[in-house]
């Protein structure tokens, strides 16, 4: 047998001789591993959940939102002579395609609807032919919406997968629904999609209860051009987002008169910010189920300064039988690593049953990684080690004779 597997064993024979001290040292490092396992997962989970969210509206997106004013903030903006966000802005953004790919409109619409259920309102969205591209909405059956239908103000309209399923057999491509004094007819329906956080900064609309109409390019009988809710920009490929948001408010600045009437978020700002709020909560987590590992730790120093203590004796017994105090340090050593290791795949084994549990009934995201399961039993072994090393280094250093007249 070689010397490596004979300290092993020769380690825990000497723990299991002390059965009681050796499982409670265990524990703490159990708990500690545990923690730091089951905070890093969370951690994960919620960083994996608020990429899939982000995603869904686009990364190379900008989004641009109407603001709501008041009475006297909007009595000022008609005095500088600003209508609020527009087809125009629409327009003017879309004419620098080295920047910006492709611009899309989006109005929200107070429009009574009929052959719905009761307590089923649905909203309605005039957008522009490209809105669905832009935003990421695919087709299941049916056309999406056309540009030649904005230009004729075609009487068609797109539904989504829960106002489909709420019409029954009405609500097939062909059939036709009624919205305020209209007949649409309609050519497509969107395919399911999730419906995202609503607490989310810029949340994805639920597309699910949404039914889209063309936007006409047209300016009303007044002359002003189609007032908006919500233009999206989508970034040209190569272009740089900073060179993007600073073209938007350049031009928005300008046309709206100074008046910040809108508002102007990019879901890639948010995921950088994001992504530095999680790094900052995982690292606060970490400390946490670190310093339950630092308790652990300490408490194992407490355990081997008093194991040394007693067997001080067997320390000058293996002295004068030719144990170096190299062997002496050596064993000491393992025996505190080895209860670390037992406590760290005990604690990867209850932080797995932690993450299950918490995902299980509390709904919390989880997101296990190669990262949250390898740290936790580095640093316990790295515990082991630190913890280990003074008592280990007080055994080697005894006198071999005053440690024999313990015997």
């Amino acid at each position: 047998m070689n010397f490596p597997a004979q300290l092993v064993i020769l380690a825990a024979r000497s723990l299991i001789n002390r059965k009681l001290r050796s499982s409670l040292s265990v524990l703490g490092v159990v708990c500690g591993v545990m923690a730091v396992m089951a905070m890093l997962a969370i951690g994960e989970g919620a960083k994996q959940t608020t990429l899939r969210e982000l995603e869904q509206l686009g990364l190379r997106n900008i989004y641009i939102n109407a603001v709501r004013l008041d009475d006297k903030q909007l009595r000022e903006a008609r005095a500088r002579r600003s209508h609020g966000l527009n087809l125009a802005d629409a327009e003017r953004l879309g004419q620098f395609p080295h920047l910006i790919a492709r611009v899309a409109a989006f109005r929200e619409e107070a429009s009574p609807l009929y052959d719905l259920p009761p307590g089923f309102t649905p909203k309605v969205a005039l957008v522009s032919a490209n809105y669905l591209p832009v935003a990421g909405i695919a087709v299941a059956t049916g056309r999406a919406l056309a540009e030649a239908d904005s230009e004729r103000r075609n009487g068609v309209c797109l539904i989504g997968a829960d106002v489909a399923a709420r019409l029954g057999g009405q609500g097939g491509p062909g059939k036709y629904l009624r919205i305020g004094d209209g007949l649409f007819h309609i050519v497509g329906i969107l395919a399911k999609m999730n419906s995202g956080n609503a607490s989310a900064k810029i949340a994805p609309d639920n597309y699910n209860q949404t039914i889209f109409l063309p936007l006409p390019r047209r300016a009303d009988t007044s002359g002003a051009s189609p007032a908006l809710s919500r233009i999206i920009v989508e970034i040209a490929p190569g272009a740089r987002i900073e060179d993007a948001n600073n073209l938007i408010d350049r031009i928005l600045h300008m046309t709206h008169n100074g008046v910040r009437d809108f508002q102007r978020v990019a879901p890639e700002e948010l995921l950088a910010q994001s992504l530095r709020t999680k790094r900052l909560f995982n690292l606060m987590l970490a400390l946490v189920g670190g310093i339950s590992l630092l308790v652990g730790g300490i408490g194992i120093m407490n355990i081997m300064l008093a194991t040394v203590s007693e067997r001080t004796g067997e320390i000058g017994l293996r002295r004068a039988v030719g144990a170096t105090r190299g062997d002496i340090l050596r064993q000491f050593l393992a025996e505190s690593v080895l209860l670390t290791v037992v406590g760290g795949l005990l604690g990867l084994v209850a932080g797995f049953l932690c993450v299950f549990l918490a995902a299980r009934f509390t709904g919390w995201p989880v997101g296990l990684t190669f990262f949250a399961v390898c740290a936790p039993l580095a640093l316990s072994v790295l515990t082991g080690i630190v913890s280990g090393l003074y008592p280990a280094l007080r055994a080697a250093r005894l006198d071999p004779i005053q440690a024999l007249r313990a015997l």
